[in-house]
């Protein structure tokens, strides 16, 4: 009873979690420094989200508190000569996590708060130039996309049982609520009713979109298996994670260009459905005498149905100049999503006997978007992951601190994306360019057991 006391008092403290930044990499502040490794070490927070069967390695009633800080640096070039790079405006994100783990009798209970899920981008929006004149080149990535955000706020319990001295199998089970939100123009016009010397693309006929959209209970799981024997260095986990089609719900806001495309509306919604992949992982440890070594692989299978996802709006009539009007019923999405996977490895070196542990990790990602979707608003690149960091114990109290390093090999695309003429006279493709990135990441995390052996 004490101990269940216990985990209700921390639960109740984190309850209020919240924030906005990108993913953390393995699903907890812990795995930053090990280049988002922990399919088979982590076993607290991050393991409710990537394999809930690590939290039955100890029995001890446990309280987690974390946060990262992420700097995710992105840069659109467009392929027309001249035009200068246009760089991420979105500043640094803040992602936090709480969790509380205790057990009854032979099973381990765990629940969390947490950012599962975050990414938030931004270039400078072109409706901070007013004469649609001098818009010129600067602003070739305004069809492409803007901005974007996605973020899934989750809470999420889970339990695990140890089947011998060997073996443990876990489940978890999340409700999130998922935000998304988009800024992007569509070209909206008739090329014959443009000036002498003007045509498709002309910044006048540009209407910016504000989407946005949110879905209140979006449920996801995720059940695992470790295998840790007691006379073996050796230990192996594994896990499969699901989550349902999120299927969110909102407002649209519109805006025309002054002398040109107008916009009218009533009291406009927007919807949107974005397909989830499923996620599984697997990974081995290496118990040495000073050193510990992870080596974990991920893959996230997409169905050829994420690589495009479609907002569904009403009221909103686009006006042409010549006083033609049309209802906007749809518009593609810049999210896209395939199937792509991860190679993670991570090292734990001891510096003071029982006290301190450096940290270390190498991670290689395949970019999650198809490079002819490419997009500075969604657009997934993958890269190369390089990771440090330290972590402290004593008197039941364990402090964890890391860094990593994302670096994208650039990649040129949108070829697949479109003006998206809703008069559907006249379209092409998106003015195409260059996508770069590269990401810092700072996590600490502080694990207090209420009750050490």
């Amino acid at each position: 009873m004490q101990r269940i006391w216990a985990l209700a008092c921390v639960l109740a403290v984190t309850a209020t979690a919240r924030a906005d930044g990108l993913s953390i990499v393995g699903g907890s502040p812990r795995a930053i420094g090990r280049a988002g490794t922990g399919t088979v070490g982590d076993d607290g927070g991050g393991a409710l989200l990537v394999n809930p069967a690590a939290i039955a390695r100890r029995d001890t009633v446990r309280g987690q508190v974390g946060i990262a800080f992420v700097d995710d640096s992105v840069a659109w070039h467009a392929d027309a000569g001249g035009t200068p790079i246009s760089r991420d405006q979105a500043g640094v994100s803040v992602a936090p996590l709480a969790a509380a783990i205790g057990s009854v009798g032979p099973w381990i209970l765990g629940a969390g708060v947490m950012t599962a899920g975050v990414t938030d981008r931004a270039l400078r929006d072109p409706a901070d130039v007013l004469d649609a004149d001098k818009l010129g080149r600067a602003f070739d990535y305004r069809y492409a996309g803007i901005a974007g955000t996605i973020r899934r706020d989750t809470v999420i319990l889970g339990i695990a049982r140890r089947l011998g001295d060997a073996v443990a199998v876990g489940i978890s089970g999340g409700l999130s609520r998922v935000s998304i939100s988009e800024r992007r123009r569509i070209w909206a016009g008739f090329e014959s009713t443009l000036p002498p010397g003007h045509g498709v693309g002309d910044p006048s006929r540009d209407v910016e979109l504000g989407l946005s959209a949110h879905a209140n209970v979006s449920p996801s799981a995720v059940a695992g298996v470790l295998i840790a024997p007691a006379d073996s260095p050796v230990e192996l986990g594994a896990s499969v994670g699901w989550a349902r089609t999120v299927h969110a719900s909102g407002v649209v806001t519109a805006s025309g260009m002054s002398g040109g495309t107008t916009v009218r509306l009533g009291g406009p919604t927007s919807q949107l459905a974005v397909r989830q992949p499923l996620a599984i992982r697997a990974g081995a440890r290496y118990l040495g005498d000073r050193f510990v070594a992870e080596l974990g692989g991920d893959l996230w299978i997409a169905r050829d149905s994420a690589q495009r996802a479609t907002w569904r709006l009403t009221d909103v009539n686009v006006i042409d100049p010549s006083s033609l009007e049309v209802e906007l019923l749809a518009v593609p999405s810049r999210i896209s999503q395939r199937t792509h996977g991860a190679v993670r490895l991570a090292l734990d070196v001891e510096l003071i006997a029982g006290f301190l542990w450096a940290t270390g990790g190498y991670a290689y990602t395949v970019g999650s978007t198809t490079p002819s979707r490419l997009s500075a608003s969604f657009g997934d690149l993958g890269g190369s992951t390089f990771a440090l960091g330290l972590e402290g114990t004593a008197g039941g109290i364990t402090v964890t601190l890391g860094w990593s390093r994302t670096l994208a090999l650039a990649a040129h695309g949108s070829d697949d994306l479109r003006l998206d003429n809703p008069f559907g006279a006249g379209d092409r493709a998106v003015p195409a360019g260059t996508l770069d990135a590269a990401a810092d990441q700072l996590g600490i995390l502080l694990d207090v057991e209420l009750d050490p052996p």
